[in-house]
Parts: C-alpha cells; structure tokens; sequence
C-alpha cells in the first residue's frame, strides 16, 4: 500500500513551509517503513491525483536529497504536467543533476537503445521528442553536467536540420565564450 495518500497533507505542508518540511524529514529518517513507502517504493499512477505538479516537483526533489531513485512514471508525469519555460527548465535540472544519472552518463553513449538509468533513458527520449531542441540544448548548457552533455549529445546524433540547427548554436556558444576543445569535446563526440 502506497504511504501517499497518508502522508500527502504533510508533503503538501512541506512543499511551502521549511517546519514542516524538517518534520517530515525527521518522521522519514527515523522510521524504516516511512523511507521504504516515501523514499523508496515506486509512486503509483492512483497516487498522482493527491498532490499538484508543483507539490510533486518538490517532492521529487526531496526524494532525490533522501537518495532515492529518479522515478519513471513521476518524470513522465511532471513533464506532462510542465506547461511553462521555468516548469521544464526546473524538470530538465531534477534529471540532469540526479547523481547516478551524472554517475553514469560520460559511459552512455547518445545511440544506445537499452540504457539501465532512468535518467539516462528519459533524457534520450525527451530529447527525441522534445518539440524545441535548441530550448534543450540551452538548458543543458545552463546545467552543464555530465547528463547534460550526454543531452547534446542525443540532440546533436541526427541527420536532420534541427540537430544542425543545434550543432550551429553550439559552435556559436563556444566560440563566444573561447572554450577549450576538451570541453565541447563532450558534447559532439560520436559513438
């Protein structure tokens, strides 16, 4: 059973008040069976109806401060839900900052089709289908962590004039800038 809807008028509390948010901290930290339901266990599709999108990103955020796993059907459900610039701005950190997705992506390589991180995976897969890749790939320069590079390099991997269109801005942004060819270096390398 999910600890959701139990614990939901706290993480709404949490979500714009620090009291609250320690006290659900020290609740969490203190007992096995509230971090196993609210750090640990999946969030469950019934579960999303409890809290708003921004109660949500809050608590995602937390989880990840708590060393929880990115959650799937959260990320999916928060970008559904991201209808303004600062909402996806924000979405794109939570991802590219998560620590094991920065952990493993210098390794992913931006073509492969079975990536083990949910970060990874969802990263690869937003930027196939973002609608506005140069807004992707500047909020990827903006969080300029190894995720994010791996970012640039799924939108970069095209035959197509959106990736040129983000080669081209790229190329720009470094050159204004004079940075070192080992930095973009990993954002255009091939696999």
């Amino acid at each position: 059973m999910s600890l959701i809807p139990l614990t939901a008028s706290l993480i709404r509390r949490a979500a714009t008040d620090e009291t609250y948010a320690q006290d659900l901290y020290d609740v969490v930290a203190s007992n096995p069976i509230a971090f196993d339901g609210l750090v640990s266990a999946p969030v469950e599709r019934v579960d999303l109806g409890w809290l708003s999108a921004s109660e949500w990103h809050w608590f995602a955020c937390w989880r990840e401060g708590m060393g929880a796993s990115l959650d799937e059907l959260l990320i999916d459900y928060l970008a559904f839900m991201a209808a303004s610039r600062a909402a996806r701005f924000e979405l794109r950190g939570l991802v590219m900052r998560h620590p094991a997705t920065m952990e493993r992506a210098p390794g992913a390589r931006a073509s492969d089709r079975q990536l083990e991180d949910t970060g990874l995976r969802w990263l690869q897969r937003h930027a196939l289908l973002v609608p506005d890749r140069l807004e992707l790939a500047r909020d990827a320069l903006q969080y300029a962590t190894p995720a994010a590079w791996f970012t640039l390099r799924v939108l970069t991997s095209f035959d197509d004039q959106r990736s040129e269109d983000v080669r081209r801005e790229l190329q720009a942004f470094a050159e204004e800038r004079e940075l070192s060819p080992e930095l973009t270096r990993e954002w255009t390398r091939r696999d």
